[in-house]
């Protein structure tokens, strides 16, 4: 996929809108810092730095399963919300706990961490990859409809980088979603993560490899399924999965997503501070802003399938 590039852009860079509106903010650029860690010192502190660099930039954030901390865990890794007043921060659960934890559990996690938005995660293939992992997945649509339905709060529901099928949408958008992350396949495989924790896991992992819809083909799914409804009911769509950098972003942008989230290469320059972070998210925004100019888009609102190069003739 190429983006339809153009010499004559006919505007300054400068003049290049990237701001956007998500869960209630405006944003600086269509990003989101995936969920990512939680529930330990050393992702506490990459937290912080995710949260900081994402309220300097100006985008949204979100925190790693909130799942120990309704446990009892430590709950230094989650306090960033003063770190990041200003951006939509979303906290983070496993839908498979929903049964156990129930409405109220989420409304905990939210009071918690102080979140504007709940992420709940799916993730089948990796927890029956986990030698201790949950597999009760019967009846969770409904009750992902339950939580949305009780909650006062966005509620989005996101793959762990395996992609959603149409059947799963559909589900997905009769809950009534506030917002839907595809997770595509391409980015980090976590059953093979969770196989590196134990040999007979690994094995079973191994068959997993190429696991899932990719991230460009559930977003056109997605978006063709979510443009037919009306404009009040169509949640927010992310695009995540093997995204490389901003012009894999307007590349998405184009194929009907509202935001871009990353995460497994925020996480090094996390390691090292905001200030580290902030400057790849820049970078992250420079590429954005720089692709939408010359593709000729006014802004990444504007950004459209027309924005894209037809695909070569074959034969």
């Amino acid at each position: 996929m190429r983006l339809a590039a153009r010499a004559l852009p006919e505007r300054d860079l400068v003049d290049v809108d990237l701001t956007t509106r998500a869960f209630g903010a405006e944003l600086a650029a269509p990003l989101l810092v995936s969920c990512m860690t939680g529930g330990t010192t050393t992702a506490g502190s990459v937290n912080r730095a995710l949260a900081a660099a994402a309220q300097e930039v100006g985008v949204a954030v979100g925190l790693g399963s909130g799942r120990v901390l309704l446990e009892g865990g430590d709950p230094t890794s989650f306090d960033v919300r003063r770190l990041a007043p200003d951006v939509p921060l979303l906290a983070n659960l496993g839908a498979v706990q929903l049964p156990e934890v129930g409405v109220e559990g989420c409304r905990r996690l939210l009071a918690l961490t102080g979140a504007d938005v709940l992420v709940l995660h799916l993730n089948p293939v990796q927890e029956a990859v986990q030698p201790e992992g949950d597999t009760g997945f019967a009846g969770l649509a409904d009750r992902i409809g339950e939580v949305v339905a009780a909650l006062e709060v966005p509620v989005v529901v996101k793959e762990v980088g395996f992609g959603l099928s149409a059947e799963d949408l559909t589900l997905l958008l009769q809950a009534r979603v506030a917002g839907i992350d595809v997770a595509g396949a391409g980015g980090t495989n976590w059953a093979r993560v969770e196989g590196q924790r134990d040999t007979r896991a690994g094995l079973v992992a191994a068959a997993f490899a190429d696991w899932g819809w990719p991230t460009a083909d559930v977003l056109r799914t997605a978006a063709t399924m979510i443009t037919a409804l009306p404009a009040e009911d169509r949640p927010t769509l992310i695009a995540s999965g093997g995204l490389a950098d901003g012009v894999d972003v307007v590349k998405s942008l184009c194929l009907g997503a509202d935001l871009a989230a990353f995460g497994r290469r925020l996480v090094a320059p996390a390691a090292e501070g905001a200030a580290d972070v902030a400057l790849h998210l820049q970078v992250l925004i420079d590429q954005v802003r720089i692709a939408t100019w010359a593709v000729g888009a006014p802004a990444t609102a504007a950004l459209d399938h027309t924005h894209l190069a037809p695909s070569p003739s074959r034969g």
